[in-house]
């Protein structure tokens, strides 16, 4: 892990947000199979080794990965390459990936760049979690 990143563990309540230039993980595993990363600070290609691992051990045992993108401050190009390759790789595995954000600094540069009809992405978490039990796979 670097060290100006962190990663959160699951069960901490509200964090201040990362330093900008930061990014911390938080894998949450459900019992019905619903992996949901939370994912806080700057996604960008310094966070690839961060969110990579977080994402690699949530998809262990999981049917379905969320991304949890709410606290995410920037989507950089090479954050959103990053989230394409991910999402692929899983899906590869049988591993739907869905997103799931509200927040402008996600949606915006998805919506942009055309990423938001390749990429799954939903409301929140919850809207995520139930197309994931309902195996559905699109945005």
């Amino acid at each position: 892990m670097h060290p100006d990143r962190g990663e959160r563990s699951a069960g901490d309540g509200a964090r201040p947000a990362p330093d900008p230039g930061t990014v911390e993980v938080a894998v949450r595993d459900t019992d019905d199979g619903v992996a949901v990363v939370a994912v806080a600070g700057d996604v960008d290609g310094a966070a690839a080794a961060t969110l990579r691992a977080g994402v690699e051990r949530a998809a262990t045992d999981a049917r379905a990965v969320v991304l949890d993108l709410d606290d995410v401050a920037l989507l950089a190009s090479a954050g959103m390459t990053l989230l394409l390759e991910i999402t692929e790789d899983l899906r590869g595995r049988g591993v739907p990936v869905l997103l799931a954000s509200q927040a402008r600094t996600v949606r915006r540069p998805l919506r942009i760049t055309g990423l938001d009809r390749v990429l799954t992405l939903h409301d929140d978490v919850a809207s995520a979690r139930a197309a994931a039990g309902d195996g559905a796979d699109h945005g």
